[in-house]
């Protein structure tokens, strides 16, 4: 690269310069020709013709006589277009990206703060746009999957999100055969089946798939093949089709297993296919072909089987349509089999991809608003940490206005050099994203997201990515760049000394960028602090039980071997007294569902009170430990007897909530209920009423959120305990309390089970409290969690931003503080002055702030807890004393910087 520094000395010789004005002038001359010299090298010239063009132009353009004229104020600037051939544009932009290179060489502090904040905004922007892009926008890759809908039946009681989902064959067939707005129906159930090997046997998720599913979904195998219609003939062989990581994780990957038999709950099945990694439909492992026939079949337990049915709308047929066409369908199956229908229901379709996350978009949508405030945090504060490096640059800027610069070239030129900064940033924000997408991931509710989708920085992510980096320029480069430009650039040339720089207009700006950063943190500190308490709220619900030091899991039992009651209690009793054994432990019972999971809805009758409508409570089938395993207390009456849960007398315990809703003001000791659910079990008693001995208090039974549950935010339901052993169909759980850390049983617990029978496996394995954890609280905990980060980043921010502002004007008014404490104003006047403006801008920001705030909090409203209002006064208050310190601290160290200052150093400053 050509060294112009000679030629420009002598060009300058005849001018009369002081020393660091004359290297201010040679540095920006040089960079001037070097721009020149690669211009004409870009346009074709040789090194020889550049070099003479470059020096030709030096000694014509009166550089002298232009910097002379200008020191002494004589003639306006000439403002000469650029030059430039037909590739002059781009070649000036290149210029313009490699002189901005070397100007954050030059200033790495600047850079490197510019670009750590731009970094972490545009970063924590495209990590939640990755997760709402796999997980909302495009998370299946099923064909047509925006098209698909599954039905939902709604009580008139229920919350928005609640309602069945299941149906029974007779349901499936008719939406099959009668609707007039889907493209193809199928269905779904669950099937857990046992794996048995050389090493023993473990369990896998199954899946009982109909007739045209894997064509429904569009997705042939990765080998193999998938199920065909042949597959469901009567008498074909058994079949089955391996989920791809279940192949990995189980037989690392091993072709050979392809069409070899493996026995799943005690039929040998070939397997015949094995599908690709993302499709993962039901979160099964295995899927296994079954034809729905009319009347009643028996599912999973030996329950009722119920089938989660898919449909795809037809071209031109809205949700709304297929919902009316399909309530029409269920209108006559209701009059049919009323138990199975609540009181005024409506049937809804809903949009695929909602069925267990209904929360979550919300959730997702909330977080993503932030982000987007916490990037317009991050692109204030380089503006104004642009604006005060702007100001600085004034000198600059005029020397350029010499060479022939006009102001849209110098309003190009900053905002290249923000481009520049965009990109790095976005650079590092790639890096941020990578690292936030791990976390984000594994603080998500499990079971939100689903099987199918992929998180990860995709290509539509990083076109996003880009995207921010070409916008971000436009918020924080652009009013720097204009504000530069519209100065007198005639001033800095004839100004001697330093004074104060920049005028009240650049001032007015900064304080402006500062007001706008506090307002919106305050923004994302309230929300923050709501979800906080909405989260504290949600832990103080009361679950009526102690999750503490609780073991749970649920048997697989083979379904071959455990038909009847008495073959499931000739298992379970021996287990719970080996159970009992094991040191440490000091309750164990045995429970169709563990709290606060749902159990099964039944329709029920109270003798000699007839319903005055239709009358429903929750089913649970206990052994007599039960209640004294979770210290659920007692409220009336007794607990099961070991000779009744023997001999499964026609007892039960009802909670308070039953008493209240059916027998209020009345005594419900003696009083005899019918189960109408029992009836639909082939091996329960059938038309049997049971008797209530008991009253205990209300437990939380609504289950996790999603999959047409309420949560912790429905209210608890009526419910009704009843020995164990009156059926053997159902779900078998174990609840094992010990004194010892839960986990540690698992062993031990394994060891009991296979005592009594090897084939048995255990499902689901946890500590109930953790279980809890993570399935009730891990979704407000997100949202509160991603929320305290976001605001304690953009509380940062503006804490830089506060003192940036406030010890860049300090530093401009070195001189003033010096008149004034040489003038007699002592060091805390200096102090008070400071001080004071930085709190006006912070309380100017959080008026703006609140003010807002207040507007927008029903926003926030949906992931609140009830009774949490989104005008929290303590919420709001602490928000903003916490925003007032922290512009306290940040105005009170420049301000105590300047108080120290020497009056005498500081005059001779000028």
């Amino acid at each position: 690269m050509p060294d112009w520094s000679g030629e420009i000395a002598r060009c300058l010789s005849s001018v009369k310069v002081e020393s660091s004005r004359e290297i201010e002038v040679v540095e920006e001359l040089s960079q001037h020709l070097d721009d020149r010299y690669h211009e004409l090298i870009a346009a074709g010239a040789t090194d020889a013709d550049a070099r003479q063009t470059v020096l030709r132009e030096l000694n014509s353009d009166r550089i002298p006589e232009q910097i002379q004229e200008e020191n002494t104020g004589n003639k306006p600037i000439n403002s000469a277009a650029p030059r430039g051939g037909k590739n002059g544009f781009l070649a000036n932009l290149v210029q313009d990206a490699r002189y901005a290179l070397r100007q954050l060489r030059r200033n790495p502090g600047f850079a490197l703060v510019a670009i750590v904040t731009l970094g972490l905004g545009i970063g924590a922007s495209t990590a939640i746009f990755s997760v709402i892009d796999n997980v909302l926008l495009e998370p299946f890759p099923y064909k047509d999957a925006g098209h698909i809908i599954y039905p939902r039946i709604h009580g008139a009681s229920q919350g928005p999100d609640e309602g069945r989902q299941g149906f029974s064959s007779d349901e499936l067939l008719a939406f099959a055969g009668e609707n007039h707005s889907l493209d193809g129906v199928i269905g779904t159930a669950d099937d857990p089946v046992l794996f048995k090997h050389d090493d023993g046997v473990e369990w896998l998720y199954g899946a009982d798939m109909t007739p045209g599913s894997f064509e429904f979904f569009g997705m042939p195998a990765l080998y193999g093949r998938v199920l065909q219609a042949a597959d469901y003939n009567p008498g074909a062989p058994p079949v089955f089709v391996l989920r791809y990581k279940t192949w990995k994780a189980h037989f690392n990957g091993d072709l050979n297993v392809l069409n070899k038999v493996f026995v799943l709950n005690g039929t040998a099945r070939t397997l015949v296919g094995i599908m690709p990694p993302r499709f993962g439909w039901y979160d099964a492992d295995v899927w296994i072909p079954k034809m729905p026939h009319a009347g009643m079949s028996l599912g999973f337990a030996g329950l009722p089987e119920r089938w989660f049915i898919l449909g795809r709308l037809r071209h031109g047929v809205s949700v709304a349509q297929a919902s009316a066409d399909l309530t029409g369908i269920v209108n006559p199956l209701s009059k049919l089999r009323p138990q199975d229908y609540p009181a005024q229901f409506q049937l809804f379709a809903v949009p695929f991809g909602h069925s267990g996350g209904e929360h979550l978009e919300s959730t997702l949508y909330t977080v993503l608003a932030a982000v987007g405030l916490l990037l317009v945090i991050a692109c204030v504060n380089v503006a104004n940490l642009m604006l005060a490096r702007a100001t600085s640059r004034e000198k600059e800027f005029a020397l350029r206005a010499v060479l022939g610069a006009g102001r849209t070239r110098l309003v190009r030129l900053l905002l290249v050099e923000s481009l520049v900064l965009a990109f790095a940033g976005a650079g590092l924000g790639v890096l941020v994203a990578w690292g936030a997408l791990k976390f984000i991931v594994a603080t998500m509710p499990p079971d939100s997201i689903p099987a199918e989708s992929v998180i990860g920085l995709n290509a539509q992510v990083l076109a996003f990515t880009m995207v921010l980096a070409i916008l971000t320029p436009l918020i924080f480069g652009l009013a720097p760049a204009v504000q530069a430009a519209r100065r007198d650039l005639n001033d800095p040339l004839r100004d001697a000394g330093r004074g104060v720089i920049g005028g009240f207009r650049t001032a007015r700006l900064r304080d402006a960028a500062v007001v706008v950063e506090v307002a919106v943190s305050l923004m994302l500190l309230v929300g923050a602090g709501l979800l906080m308490h909405s989260f504290l709220a949600m832990r103080q619900v009361r679950l009526g039980i102690e999750a503490d030091h609780i073991f749970n899991t649920t048997l697989l039992l083979p379904p071959d071997r455990y038909k009847t009651a008495g073959q499931v209690r000739e298992f379970i009793a021996p287990l719970l007294t080996r159970l009992k054994s094991i040191p440490g432990v000091t309750d164990a019972a045995e429970s169709s569902s563990v709290p606060p999971n749902n159990s099964r809805d039944s329709r029920i009758e109270i003798a000699g009170k007839p319903p005055e409508k239709q009358w429903r409570a929750q089913v649970q089938n206990i052994s007599e430990e039960y209640f004294r395993a979770l210290h659920i207390p007692l409220e009336m009456g007794r607990g099961f007897t070991t000779s009744e849960i023997n001999d499964a007398r026609k007892v039960a315990v009802v909670n308070r909530k039953f008493v209240s809703t059916y027998l209020s003001g009345e005594e419900p000791i003696g009083r005899r209920v019918k189960l109408l659910e029992l009836d639909s079990i082939q091996d329960s008693p059938q038309e049997q009423f049971f008797q209530i001995v008991g009253v205990v208090d209300d437990v939380s039974n609504q289950g996790a959120p999603g999959y047409g549950r309420g949560g912790l935010q429905a209210a608890i339901e009526p419910q009704v305990w009843v020995p164990y052993t009156v059926t053997g169909s159902g779900q078998r759980s174990l609840i094992v309390r010990s004194s010892q850390a839960p986990m540690s049983l698992i062993t031990d617990v394994q060891r009991a089970v296979w005592a009594g029978d090897s084939g048995v496996a255990l499902m689901y394995p946890d500590a109930l409290e953790q279980m809890i954890s993570r399935r009730w609280y891990a979704g407000p905990r997100f949202i509160f969690l991603m929320m305290a980060i976001f605001g304690g980043v953009g509380l940062t921010l503006v804490t830089v931003g506060v003192y940036s502002v406030l010890a860049y004007t300090t530093e401009q008014k070195t001189h003033e503080i010096g008149i004034r404490m040489a003038l007699g104003a002592e060091r805390k006047n200096v102090l008070r002055l400071i001080v004071s403006k930085g709190i006006r801008l912070v309380v100017a920001g959080v008026a703006i702030g609140l003010a807002v705030s207040l507007v927008l909090g029903r926003a926030v409203q949906a992931e609140l807890w009830p009774g949490v209002k989104p005008y929290d006064p303590v919420t709001l208050v602490s928000t903003i004393l916490v925003l007032l310190v922290t512009g306290v601290l940040a105005s009170w160290i420049p301000a105590r910087r300047a108080a120290r200052v020497d009056p005498m150093v500081a005059l001779r400053r000028e």
